[in-house]
C-alpha cells in the first residue's frame, strides 16, 4: 500500500506542474478508460455473433485491434514521456495519434455514426484545450472539428460500405455500447474536472501562502519574527487615528537589552542572534492580540499596546522585565540577561509619530541612566 501511495504521489503530486500532473493522468487514465470500453465493445460484438452463429474474432477482429491498440499507445505515450522528459512532444504525440487514428478507427470499426463512439470525440477536443497552450490549442482545435465533421459526412455517406467492410453493430445492440461508452467518458470527465479543480484549489492555497510570506517578509524583521520598523510607524499612525476618534487610551513601551554589545563582545553574534529572538519571543508571548512587538533598531524593541493607560502598560512592563531576569537565552551566557524599558502614553500634544516614541526613548534612556534593569515611565519620575 505505501509503495502504492508513493507511486500516485511520484506521478500527480502538487510539486508536480500542473500541465504534467494532467498529462499523466490522461495517459494511464485514458488506458483504464479504453479498456471499460474494449469490454463493453467485446461483450456487443460477442452477443451479436452468439445470436448468429459467428466466429467471436471473425466479427470484431478489426474494432478489438484497434481497441488493444489505444490502450498500447496510452501507456506508450506515458513512456515516452517518463523516458524523453519532453512533456510537449509527448503531448502532441498523444492528440494526434487519439484524434486523428485511434478515436477514428474505433469510430469506422465498431461503431459508426449512430454509436456512443462520438462520445470520445468529444474528449479529445477536451484534452486539446487543456493539454495546449492559446495558439496550438486554437490551431489543434480547429483542424480536429473539421476532421470529425469529414468523417461524420463520410460515414453518413458510405455506411453500407462500412458495414460490409467492418463490423457495424445493429442498432438492436446499439444501446448497450451507447451506455457503456456514456457512462465511461462521463466517469473519466467528471474524475478529470474533480481533479483539475483540487489542482485548482491547491495551487490557489498555495498562491496564497507565498503571497502572505512575502507580505509577512515586508512588513517583519527575519531575525526576531517581529515586526519591522516601517510597519510600526504605520501602525501607531492608525492607532492615533483612532484615539482622535475614540479618545482610547495608546501606550507604547520601548526596551532595550542591557549590555549587549557586551554580550556580542563575550559569547559571539550567533549567541547575540539568540538572545534578539529569545527577548522577542518573550515580547510575543505577553502581549494581547492586537497588541503589536516590532524590532525598533539593534536591540531595541517596542510594545505597542491600543486601549492601555500608561499605568497598565508600565504594569505589563514589570512583568516582562520580571520575566527576561529569569530566562535563560542561551547555555552559553553565564549571567542573567536583563532590559530596560520606558513607558509612554499619547496625548494631543504629540505632533507626530516621532515626538510620541521620543517620550517613551527619553524614559528608557532614563532607566539605563539610573541602574538598568528597570522601567521608567511619567509617574515614577519625581
Amino acid at each position: 500500500m505505501e509503495k502504492i501511495k508513493n507511486l500516485a504521489i511520484s506521478l500527480f503530486g502538487n510539486h508536480l506542474p500542473l500541465r504534467e500532473r494532467f498529462f499523466n493522468f490522461a495517459s494511464l487514465g485514458g488506458a483504464a478508460a479504453t479498456v471499460l470500453a474494449t469490454l463493453a465493445s467485446g461483450i456487443s460484438i460477442s452477443r451479436y455473433a452468439a445470436q448468429n452463429g459467428l466466429d467471436f474474432w471473425n466479427v470484431g477482429l478489426p474494432g478489438m485491434t484497434i481497441c488493444f491498440a489505444c490502450i498500447i499507445f496510452f501507456l506508450l505515450t506515458f513512456a515516452i514521456f517518463q523516458i524523453t522528459k519532453k512533456l510537449n512532444f509527448a503531448i502532441m504525440v498523444c492528440l494526434i495519434g487519439l484524434n486523428f487514428v485511434l478515436f477514428p478507427g474505433l469510430f469506422v470499426t465498431v461503431g459508426g455514426i449512430g454509436s456512443g463512439m462520438p462520445i470520445y470525440f468529444v474528449m479529445g477536443l477536451v484534452f486539446t484545450v487543456l493539454m495546449l497552450d492559446a495558439k496550438p490549442m486554437f490551431i489543434m482545435f480547429f483542424i480536429e472539428s473539421i476532421w470529425y465533421a469529414l468523417i461524420f459526412a463520410f460515414s453518413a455517406k458510405y455506411a453500407t460500405s462500412l458495414q460490409d467492410i467492418f463490423f457495424i453493430m445493429p442498432y438492436d445492440l446499439m444501446y448497450l455500447d451507447e451506455a457503456m461508452d456514456f457512462f465511461t467518458v462521463g466517469i473519466s470527465t467528471s474524475v478529470l474536472v474533480k481533479v483539475l479543480a483540487l489542482c485548482f484549489e491547491h495551487q490557489q492555497k498555495r498562491t496564497n501562502e507565498l503571497l502572505k510570506q512575502l507580505e509577512e517578509l515586508s512588513v517583519k524583521d527575519p531575525l526576531s519574527g517581529a515586526y519591522n520598523r516601517r510597519f510600526l510607524l504605520r501602525y501607531i499612525e492608525s492607532g492615533i487615528e483612532k484615539h482622535k476618534e475614540t479618545r482610547a487610551p495608546l501606550s507604547i513601551i520601548m526596551f532595550d537589552i542591557d549590555k549587549f554589545k557586551r554580550v556580542n563582545d563575550d559569547f559571539g553574534h550567533l549567541v547575540g542572534d539568540d538572545v534578539i529572538k529569545g527577548f522577542s519571543e518573550v515580547l510575543l508571548q505577553s502581549c494581547r492580540n492586537y497588541d503589536v512587538v516590532a524590532r525598533y533598531g539593534g536591540e531595541e524593541f517596542i510594545l505597542v499596546m491600543p486601549g492601555a493607560s500608561e499605568e497598565t502598560a508600565y504594569a505589563r512592563a514589570e512583568q516582562i522585565r520580571a520575566k527576561v531576569e529569569t530566562t535563560s537565552f542561551s547555555d552559553e551566557i553565564d549571567r542573567p540577561v536583563t532590559v530596560s524599558g520606558g513607558v509612554a502614553t499619547y496625548t494631543t500634544t504629540y505632533n507626530t509619530v516621532e515626538e510620541f516614541i521620543a517620550v517613551a526613548d527619553e524614559h528608557l534612556y532614563t532607566a539605563k541612566e539610573t541602574g538598568r534593569n528597570r522601567i521608567v515611565w511619567r509617574g515614577s519620575i519625581n
